[in-house]
């Protein structure tokens, strides 16, 4: 793939990736997947292992977020929808208490905000690393400032404030992608 391919590649996709977080799940997963291509690719041109281990370490650890976030969602709804089951309705002599199903679901919710905050941060870390040397390779300072604000936003998801700034990361992103030129290649 040539480097204006896969620059418009990447580019697209973090901008599609950005319009994800208004609700456009399709989008997002799109954009995210041709971020991710896109961005290997130009690793590969630079024959930069380092560049792309920190974008595959970004995905992987993303991915892993949504799993836990995904897998954590329905398995705290299983003890609440237990509580109101038609078990206990046909069968009165289950011992029942009306607060354990509530419990467990709140110790599953706390458990899965927790895990999934772990790996969502070090998603983040892994994408400013990338960023940074996105930055210093091509001398696009708004890779640079990407990277920290998609960091920052990433600290700041659980307050709802994050995902706008997130938002704003992926746009900046986008543009520093479709606006860098093709280096020289001298190593």
């Amino acid at each position: 793939m040539s480097f204006d391919s896969a620059k418009t590649l990447a580019g697209i996709g973090a901008i599609l990736a950005g319009v994800g977080i208004l609700g456009y799940v399709i989008p997002s997963i799109v954009g995210l997947i041709l971020f991710l291509v896109g961005m290997v690719e130009l690793a590969d041109y630079f024959n930069d292992s380092k560049l792309k281990s920190d974008i595959t370490g970004w995905f992987i650890f993303g991915l892993i977020a949504l799993i836990v976030l995904t897998v954590g969602v329905f398995l705290a709804l299983i003890p609440f929808t237990m509580s109101f089951s038609w078990l206990h309705m046909n069968y009165p002599m289950i011992p029942y208490h009306p607060y354990h199903p509530l419990l467990a679901s709140l110790l599953i919710i706390v458990v899965v905000i927790i895990v999934t905050a772990v790996f969502f941060l070090l998603s983040a870390v892994y994408l400013r690393r990338a960023m940074s040397n996105m930055s210093s390779r091509t001398g696009e300072g708004l890779f640079e400032t990407g990277g920290l604000i998609y960091l920052i936003g990433a600290i700041l998801t659980f307050i709802v404030i994050g995902v706008f700034i997130i938002l704003v990361a992926w746009i900046i992103i986008g543009v520093a992608l479709l606006s860098i030129r093709e280096p020289s290649r001298n190593p």
